[in-house]
């Protein structure tokens, strides 16, 4: 139990639990670091809530201090009641994979009481409340419960004795080192390895995913883990927002009606360019993102053709420009998809990601309603004639 919370030599902003003896902790203020600048930063009322990220270490020691190692990947896959006779080992100057038989220690950050966004790994600490509407139907009065609280907690479990696959890939040098990049070059570092396995010996092997960490390694294969990656965001730091019920309803029932109108090629082709959309929007790897944007562009507007003339001629036309204003700049950014896909490039950043976005939001958005909105014409504008 907490005394005294009036002493300053704590910061009575942080508490630690204990979660497993329920013990409450203060902390010293000098070891506080931050959280001035980050109250001092913080807006309210914004259109999207900012996202926060948590980081940490787990299982390093005075021997292997965290930051001492190499930047690293680690993913185990539970093997499905098969057994690899005699144990096996393979040791290699940038990887190590056990066949093998034991425990399994995993750990993460986990949100209490947050729910699941749209994209993985990204948390929502909601907002609940109660609409109250007048006899009209059109007034109303929001009840609400502002939520301003996160916990998280830096949790480690220990999985049961198990057969188990462990594959431990030190990154090159030079990666990136942020979370999400680093997990992205370690999952495209040992793809090939991988599926090796997977092609030799069926997935009965390679089963489920029992744990993917970033973390770092030493020169005894000692497994530094790294918390991170998860982030969260308040939804009680957005702005309130209301919508016309009338012209929702209006607006798509308009926009049906003219999808029942078209061809079944172009109900076809908007069909799969909305699944690329959904696919890009959850994807929590940026290249992956990339790439899926783009097929939304090629599912609406080039079907089997690899010329890319077609999406200047939509933008062109969507701009009010000429075709040849657009080569440049459509040029590089299919440039890049090709790189992608076959790859010759594998980083990505999320600029990026966000004007190929722009473009296929805009063009799947005229695809569905027949139109595009000045705003959307606009983000367009600054990809493409920036």
């Amino acid at each position: 139990m907490i005394d005294d919370k009036t002493d300053k030599r704590y910061d009575p902003r942080v508490t630690l639990h204990n979660i497993e003896t329920g013990e409450a902790t203060r902390v010293a203020a000098n070891l506080v670091q931050g959280l001035d600048e980050f109250s001092e930063a913080w807006e309210s009322q914004v259109e999207t809530p900012s996202s926060m990220a948590f980081e940490g270490w787990q299982m390093s020691d005075d021997e292997h201090p965290p930051g001492g190692g190499r930047p690293a990947y680690r993913i185990v896959y539970k093997t499905l009641r098969t057994i690899v006779v005699p144990q096996v080992r393979l040791e290699m100057p940038n990887l190590l994979v056990k066949f093998t038989n034991g425990e399994v220690t995993i750990g993460k950050p986990i949100f209490h009481g947050t729910l699941d966004s749209r994209k993985p790994g990204h948390f929502i600490v909601p907002e609940w409340g109660s609409v109250t509407l007048d006899e009209s139907g059109n007034g109303m009065q929001y009840e609400y419960d502002l939520n301003r609280n996160v916990h998280v907690q830096a949790a480690q479990d220990t999985y049961p004795p198990c057969n188990y696959v462990e594959v431990l890939y030190v990154l090159n040098d030079g990666a990136s080192s942020t979370y999400e990049t680093s997990m992205s070059a370690g999952r495209a570092g040992i793809a090939p390895f991988t599926a090796m396995l997977d092609l030799a010996y069926g997935d009965r092997l390679l089963g489920p995913i029992l744990t993917e960490e970033v973390g770092e390694l030493f020169d005894d294969w000692h497994w530094n883990r790294r918390l991170g990656g998860r982030t969260v965001s308040l939804e009680s730091q957005a702005s309130m927002k209301t919508i016309s019920g009338h012209l929702l309803s209006d607006g798509l029932r308009a926009a049906v009606d003219r999808q029942l109108e078209l061809s079944d090629q172009c109900r076809a082709s908007a069909g799969v360019a909305a699944q690329w959309y959904w696919e890009a929007e959850s994807q929590s790897d940026l290249g992956l993102s990339f790439a899926s944007y783009w097929l939304v562009l090629e599912a609406l507007e080039l079907g089997q053709n690899a010329n890319i003339r077609p999406l200047r001629m939509a933008f062109s036309a969507m701009l009010g420009c000429k075709e040849d204003d657009l080569k440049e700049s459509m040029g590089r950014l299919y440039g890049e998809r090709s790189g992608l896909l076959h790859g010759n490039v594998r980083d990505v950043d999320e600029k990026e990601v966000a004007k190929v976005r722009a473009l296929a939001s805009a063009l799947l958005h005229k695809h569905l309603f027949g139109y595009v909105p000045n705003e959307r014409v606009q983000e367009v504008r600054q990809v493409l004639l920036p």
